[in-house]
């Protein structure tokens, strides 16, 4: 069974992970997406926003390892609320 965990726990402790690896300890910027991949249900995946002064290939390389490593433990769960939407507070005026 999968350990339940809001966006903003994965976020985090992915990119401790991701900071672990000795070419990664300057990633500044990590996002978690859920998707739904047909016949295996909801899962989440990571994608490297900003690598810093940390290569980007070797630190996309290394998310999608970590990923990999924590989909297996982590259930992505949003508060309903966030549903939907990747800003708090945004203005459609």
């Amino acid at each position: 069974m999968k350990t339940p965990i809001t966006r903003a726990e994965l976020n985090a402790k992915v990119l401790e992970a991701i900071r672990e690896h000795p070419a990664c300890r300057d990633v500044a910027e990590i996002a978690i997406t859920s998707v739904e991949v047909l016949g295996q249900g909801s899962t989440w995946h990571v994608n490297v926003v900003d690598s810093g002064f940390s290569p980007l290939e070797i630190s996309m390389t290394v998310a999608r390892d970590v990923a990999e490593r924590m989909q297996p433990i982590y259930e992505l769960i949003d508060a309903p609320a966030h549903h939907g939407s990747n800003e708090q507070g945004s203005s459609n005026a």
